[in-house]
């Protein structure tokens, strides 16, 4: 069997950094942590299209910011073929390194068919863990962040979990990080002692 790969997949906001903190202090080999937000990092900005100031769509590219179906403001990223290149060989790497004995942990944010596709059969050893929030609780948070674009915490929580299954869903509204990844642990460590 492959080392163990948690994926975690849950809107902007909804806490996953912390419970994968969490995670790693309870973990007792090194929990590698990887996430598409490395790979949205590294693509550049000169390559990713906003909306006009004055409301006009932003123009057709590989990373574009259009509007999203939660309540407003709700942005979300739109990915043509070039971006979506890059997550099909970031799901491959994620694979490759459960599969050479890295225990791994990835952050997700799944927001449209082609990348839950490139997830679902890539990934096929995962635990995965949808990561929910109260919508009004997310926005609250990336308020009080003020690192994010305004407006991606309603947007992506209105499609992150579109079609998605889990082995475990645990929600952050109210219940603490600590409890929430000794859940994570126990479930993960639990189907480990299956094989």
């Amino acid at each position: 069997m492959p080392a163990p790969l948690i994926v975690l997949n849950g809107p902007s906001s909804a806490g996953k950094t912390s419970i994968i903190t969490a995670l790693q202090g309870l973990w007792p080999r090194p929990l590698f942590v990887s996430g598409i937000d490395t790979f949205i990092a590294g693509w550049p900005e000169s390559h990713v299209s906003f909306p006009g100031d004055d409301g006009s769509p932003a123009p057709v590219s590989a990373m574009r910011i259009v509007p999203g179906l939660g309540p407003a403001p709700s942005w979300i990223p739109q990915y043509g073929d070039e971006f979506h290149t890059v997550t099909r060989l970031a799901h491959e790497s994620w694979a490759a390194m459960s599969q050479g004995g890295i225990d791994l942990i990835v952050d997700h944010v799944i927001i449209d068919a082609t990348i839950r596709d490139q997830a679902r059969s890539t990934l096929v050893y995962a635990f995965w863990v949808g990561v929910t929030c109260d919508v009004g609780e997310l926005v609250r948070r990336e308020t009080a962040r003020g690192d994010r674009y305004p407006g991606f915490a309603s947007g992506t929580s209105a499609v992150v979990h579109r079609e998605m299954t889990y082995d475990l869903v645990v929600d952050t509204t109210t219940t603490p990080t600590d409890i929430l990844a000794h859940q994570i642990y126990d479930a993960v460590m639990g189907r480990q002692n299956d094989y």
